[in-house]
């Protein structure tokens, strides 16, 4: 005896067609994400050829990393990118990491969250320097805005940090500007609430700034075993953390 087929009532139906055009929607949507992903990643690939060199060999005195006994030639064309965009003021790279990128300084600290080196409107944003820091990067203490992006870009992988492995590993951080090529050595990282005193700028080589610098090594999520004093002038690299307003932090003195 054949046997009846057993026919789907209308709530279910219903249900399927509602689960299937979610699919479909959330498809659309993740090949938009990935879309524009590999729009921001191409653009700064793109740029990458106007560093003409690897970052300098580091040579050390004790735990000190020393400069290159010879000046060397610029590594970054800012010519170039100046051309692109005048808003250029650094590069920064942290070797052996996707970290290698223009650093720009906007009017405010809003447009270059949303928009790349090229001015194209993208989630990626930008590497970009506190609006009220001296883009020389002149301060005793700058600070750079990066992007958490989930591919791994921009300072994607900044939060890597929080395994001391990683820091070993990845001790230094580049700055090239049109004056030449600096580095600067990591003493401590954390997460820290968005509206921390960790953000403040404007200090003198002063008692004042003392106090500070021993905030921020006290913070860290391990002892880096990096001392910094008064005349140390630091950068700050500030990402966020995808939960809720914390952020991660990255401070480092300069060595030369």
């Amino acid at each position: 005896m054949e046997k009846k087929r057993r026919k789907l009532s209308p709530p279910l139906i219903a249900a399927l067609v509602l689960c299937v055009a979610l699919l479909g929607f959330s498809a659309f949507q993740l090949a938009g994400i990935y879309m524009e992903y590999k729009k921001g990643t191409d653009e700064y690939d793109a740029l990458r050829e106007f560093v003409k060199a690897e970052v300098p060999e580091v040579q050390y005195e004790g735990e000190e990393p020393k400069p290159p006994e010879e000046e060397a030639e610029p590594r970054v064309d800012f010519a170039e990118l100046k051309a692109l965009n005048d808003e250029i003021i650094g590069w920064i790279e942290i070797p052996d990491t996707p970290i290698s990128y223009p650093i720009v300084q906007g009017e405010d600290d809003v447009y270059y969250l949303t928009h790349t080196f090229n001015g194209t409107e993208n989630s990626a944003g930008s590497i970009f320097m506190e609006t009220l820091s001296s883009p020389d990067f002149s301060d005793m203490h700058t600070i750079l805005y990066g992007h958490n992006m989930k591919n791994g870009s921009m300072f994607g992988t900044l939060m890597e940090y929080e395994s001391p492995s990683y820091l070993v590993a990845h001790p230094l951080i580049f700055i090239d500007t049109e004056e030449g090529s600096h580095a600067y050595k990591i003493f401590s990282c954390y997460r820290v609430d968005a509206e921390s005193d960790s953000y403040t700028i404007g200090f003198k080589a002063d008692e004042m700034y003392v106090n500070f610098l021993k905030k921020l090594k006290e913070r860290s999520a391990y002892d880096t075993g990096v001392e910094v004093t008064m005349d140390d002038e630091i950068i700050t690299l500030s990402t966020c953390t995808n939960t809720g307003t914390n952020r991660f932090l990255v401070h480092a003195k300069k060595a030369w």
